[in-house]
C-alpha cells in the first residue's frame, strides 16, 4: 500500500455512522429496512426508521416508486395504528441484526421532512425501498426518486423487492471519465465488512485500443483501490456506447449485489429513439444502487495522464 493513499484513506471520516431509512409498511419498505439494519450491524451505526405520513396537500408530492402510508379513517387512530407497526418492525430488526434502531414519525411534504431529518440526525446513509419503472413512466412522470437523491446530502441506496438482502458479495464500480476516490473508498468499506470482490468496469467504444483514455483511467482507478485494500478486484472494460446501459447488463450477468454509480452523467440510460431522455439507472436495475455523492470530486480530481 502506498504510503500516501494509506494515509488519505485513514484520515477520511468513517462512514454510515447514521443510517435513515422510509418505511410505509409495504414490502419494500419493510425490505429496504432489512438492508439498512444489515448495513448499520456491520457498520455499528445508528439506524433511524422514519415514517412519513402525507398531509391532504401533499400526497400528490410523494414518489410513485415509493409507497408511503395513507391516512384513512379517523386520522388519530391511523396514527396510533402507524406508530405500533413501526414499533414493531423496530424491535423485528433489533432481534434479528442484534441493533437498537430508533423511532421517528412525521407529517408533511416528503422532500422537505426527509431534507430536515436528514440533516438533524446527521445521516450518512439514506435506504429506499423502490420499485422498477418502465420508460414511458419515467419519461412522462417526473422521476422522484431521482429527486430525492439529489435533494439529500447523504448516499442513497435504493433496494428493490426482489434483491437479496442477505448477501453482498460482488460490487461493481463503474469508472467514468476521472479517478472516483469517494467511490472507490466506499466500495473499498464494504467490501471489507462484507468480505466481497470489487469488479471495476469502463465502457469499450467501437473496440477501443488500451491506450484510450478510458482505459487509462480504469487502470488508474485500479491501482488506486489495489494500493489500499488486498481485497479481490476484477477489472475490465465492457462494450457498449452508455456507461449505465453496460453497467446494469454487466452487473445482472455476473449475479452482482451491489453498483456504485456517482449520481451524475454515468447514472442515466439513454434512448436512441428518444434522444433526450436520460433515464435513471435506479429505475432499470434490478440490483441495489448505492448513489454516491462525489462532492466537488468533477473539478477537484486529478485526471490521469500517462
Amino acid at each position: 500500500m502506498h504510503e500516501a493513499n494509506f494515509i488519505e484513506i485513514a484520515t477520511m471520516p468513517e462512514d454510515f455512522k447514521n443510517i435513515l431509512t422510509l418505511v410505509d409498511f409495504s414490502g419494500a419498505s419493510v425490505h429496504a429496512a432489512e438492508e439498512a439494519a444489515l448495513i448499520a450491524s456491520k457498520f455499528n451505526s445508528r439506524l433511524h426508521l422514519l415514517c412519513v405520513t402525507p398531509t391532504s396537500n401533499s400526497s400528490s408530492l410523494f414518489p410513485p416508486e415509493i409507497y408511503f402510508l395513507k391516512i384513512a379513517g379517523n386520522k388519530k387512530n391511523s396514527t396510533e395504528l402507524a406508530g405500533e407497526k413501526l414499533k414493531k418492525i423496530k424491535e423485528e430488526l433489533d432481534n434479528r441484526f442484534g441493533i437498537n434502531a430508533e423511532c421517528h414519525e412525521a407529517e408533511g411534504k416528503l422532500f422537505e421532512t426527509v431534507q430536515q431529518y436528514a440533516h438533524d440526525l446527521h445521516a450518512d446513509l439514506l435506504v429506499l425501498g423502490v420499485k422498477r419503472e418502465n420508460w414511458f413512466k419515467e419519461l412522462f412522470f417526473e422521476d422522484k426518486v431521482r429527486s430525492l437523491i439529489k435533494a439529500v446530502g447523504a448516499e442513497v441506496l435504493c433496494v428493490y423487492p426482489d434483491s437479496n438482502s442477505n448477501r453482498l458479495k460482488k460490487i461493481v464500480l463503474p469508472i467514468g471519465k476521472f479517478i472516483p476516490k469517494r467511490k472507490i473508498k466506499l466500495a473499498y468499506e464494504l467490501a471489507k465488512k462484507f468480505a466481497a470482490n470489487v469488479h471495476l468496469i469502463s465502457l469499450n467504444k467501437n473496440g477501443a485500443s488500451l491506450s484510450s483514455e478510458e482505459t487509462k483511467i480504469l487502470m488508474a482507478s485500479y491501482q488506486y483501490l489495489r494500493d489500499i485494500t488486498n481485497i479481490p478486484v476484477e477489472c475490465r472494460t465492457v462494450p457498449g456506447s452508455n456507461l449505465a446501459q453496460a453497467t446494469v447488463q454487466y452487473a445482472e450477468n455476473i449475479g452482482a449485489d451491489l453498483i456504485l454509480v456517482n449520481a451524475g452523467s454515468e447514472s442515466f440510460f439513454k434512448n436512441a429513439v428518444l434522444r433526450r431522455w436520460r433515464g435513471s439507472i435506479v429505475n432499470h436495475s434490478s440490483i441495489p444502487v448505492l448513489s454516491v455523492h462525489a462532492i466537488n470530486e468533477k473539478t477537484k480530481h486529478t485526471r490521469y495522464r500517462a
